[in-house]
């Protein structure tokens, strides 16, 4: 078989042909490339043009290449023959590239044999370029920087010896095309919130919706110089979104379309037009309907839930509510989480509710946990309040924890601990506890441990520089002595017109600086024993709470009510179970001593 000179522009075709006229597999023939020829034939071309070395960008631009316009075709002259290994080099690889062929890596395998003899770079090049023909790539115009990436390939083999694993080697790329992008609505306003929660509260400025621009993709061209046509992007959300421009204000830039909040409020959407609301009504509230309604209490949203009949189970079990105001026109459920700034219940809590208002909160019949700064309950039924005032219609059993308190009517089994005031109007029933206990309340609990923490660390420093200083008198004194020798030394020198000795100088100025020190220390000791008996000050003014209390009450005591003061600093407990018209009791001291004082 003798070899064979054509010329071509699709090589495995003709490589098809002649095996079959040699009568050989495929893989068996061979072919050298002698030359070849890139022609192209742009938009205001009539006729073909050869093209000058490897780089189209030179003669048009690089959007008539990734356009259908511009046609690209290559010749090769070859000379076909019967594969005849090479006696030093064997490449062996396969190439893999991106669905569009507009790029294409040699992934060469580690058995391959490359010894860094004379002739290697070659021998690559040529045997990737037979390669690309066989797969039907261009050469030349796609090589991007396949010199630089042999060169590359070869310096590692270099510095680390044979290849050890697959090489991934880049041997084509032309111009990729790039996908188009659909528009596209983003919801931010749901992105913050959690699952199952109704009520998408958003702050002033806040970024709640937003439209993303269809972005057009490009054209591209695969290395085997065909065109590679992309679509057009989808567009559905162009007019999709309609605001209320008294509540939301719109930012455009060539990205998008941004919608931000001009007021606090929940995201709402009626008849096609997202508003910022502020008001929410509803029949009622469940996990299964509604889910939670957590928009958070810094935000201006008021919701009403219920249409007038308080007998109906307007919140129920597990339902987690968070918002500036809530008016409940029915009852809440159990395990029901509330907080709020203005809560008003209209029917009744759940034992197992938990409640927290930051301002006032005004319930008809609550039994479960409540704190509020101001609390105005009409029935107290086993449940617990802690607050700052706490007024209470009718009180049975249950449980108050205030700085002032009123009540009503108290009937039984009740505990009542107040900082400042316990007013009760009427005790018709036995078994309650009355207790001014400072301690008790959380507010002035926390004033009194910083006090003292802070006066104990001010004692214990004052205590260790007491001691510093009272060491430093005494090894002060030990050395004066020395240091009067030492000044009577430096006079003696002068008076002789010498210099004195340089220990007696260094003595004298250190004496001198420690008695500067012992001065100042006295200084500073005297502003910390000022700054401590501030603090003793503030702590007797607070030691004091329980006498500045008094419990409250209009009529008679009949012995069945216990009334307990606890002193703030000593936790001594005085109590008394009056008898008889006693309208206001108070502790009173008399020396060192604390007593009851009645009024009637």
């Amino acid at each position: 078989m003798h070899a064979i000179k054509i010329t071509t522009s699709n090589v495995p075709d003709e490589l098809k042909k002649i095996a079959l006229q040699w009568r050989m597999p495929i893989d068996a023939v061979d072919f050298d490339l002698l030359s070849y020829q890139t022609q192209y034939r742009g938009t205001i071309d009539e006729d073909w043009r050869t093209l000058e070395g490897t780089n189209l960008d030179e003669i048009t631009t690089e959007v008539e290449i990734r356009s259908a316009t511009l046609l690209i075709r290559q010749e090769y002259h070859i000379l076909v023959r019967p594969l005849v290994p090479h006696p030093h080099f064997d490449l062996r690889f396969t190439i893999a590239s991106d669905k569009y062929k507009s790029k294409a890596v040699a992934i060469i395998d580690p058995t391959s044999k490359l010894p860094l003899k004379k002739g290697l770079q070659e021998y690559l090049k040529e045997t990737l370029y037979r390669k690309k023909l066989r797969s039907g790539f261009m050469i030349g115009i796609t090589d991007g920087s396949l010199d630089k990436e042999i060169n590359a390939m070869l310096l590692k083999i270099q510095k680390e010896g044979p290849l050890v694993a697959a090489y991934r080697l880049p041997i084509a790329h032309f111009f990729p095309p790039v996908a188009p992008s659909n528009d596209n609505v983003i919801q931010h306003y749901k992105k913050i919130q959690r699952e199952n929660n109704l009520v998408d509260g958003v702050a002033v400025d806040d970024l709640i919706l937003e439209y993303i621009f269809p972005v057009w993709g490009l054209d591209g061209r695969s290395c085997t110089g065909e065109h590679i046509h992309i679509g057009e992007p989808l567009i559905r959300y162009e007019n999709a979104i309609i605001i209320d421009p008294e509540s939301i204000r719109a930012e455009e830039d060539h990205h998008s379309i941004r919608f931000y909040a001009t007021k606090s409020g929940f995201i709402e959407r009626k008849n096609g037009i997202f508003s910022v609301s502020q008001d929410l009504h509803l029949k009622s509230a469940s996990f299964r309907s509604t889910g939670s309604l957590e928009a958070g209490q810094e935000k201006e949203i008021n919701i009403k839930i219920g249409h007038g009949d308080e007998d109906g189970d307007a919140v129920g079990s597990g339902v987690n509510i968070e918002v500036q105001t809530l008016d409940v026109k029915g009852t809440i459920g159990s395990n029901t989480k509330i907080q709020a700034c203005e809560l008003t219940i209209g029917a009744q809590t759940h034992k197992k509710s938990l409640i927290e208002v930051q301002e006032n909160a005004t319930i008809h019949l609550h039994r479960g946990n409540l704190k509020a700064k101001n609390a105005t309950i009409d029935i107290l039924e086993a449940g617990t309040i802690e607050g700052e005032t706490v007024y209470v219609k009718n009180m049975s059993g249950g449980e108050i924890i205030a700085e002032r308190v009123i009540i009503d009517v108290l009937y039984s089994n009740a505990k009542i601990t107040a900082l400042e005031s316990i007013e009760i109007k009427s005790i018709v029933g036995n078994g309650n506890e009355l207790i001014i206990n400072p301690r008790a309340i959380p507010s002035y609990l926390d004033q009194i441990t910083v006090l003292e923490n802070e006066l104990a660390r001010k004692q214990f420093e004052l205590q260790q520089r007491g001691k510093e200083y009272l060491q430093k008198e005494i090894a002060l004194k030990e050395h004066h002595l020395r240091v009067q020798r030492s000044i009577e030394n430096i006079n003696t020198a002068k008076r002789q017109n010498r210099d004195p000795l340089k220990a007696d100088q260094v003595r004298v100025t250190q004496y001198k600086s420690a008695v500067a020190y012992l001065k100042n220390e006295e200084i500073m000791i005297k502003a910390q024993e000022d700054a401590i008996h501030a603090f003793e000050r503030k702590l007797n003014k607070l030691y004091d709470a329980d006498l500045h209390a008094v419990v409250t009450h209009q009529k008679a005591y009949d012995g069945h009510t216990r009334i307990q003061f606890v002193d703030p600093k000593t936790h001594r407990v005085y109590a008394v179970s009056p008898i008889g018209k006693v309208t206001h009791i108070k502790l009173h001291k008399e020396g060192d001593e604390k007593k009851f004082f009645f009024e009637s």
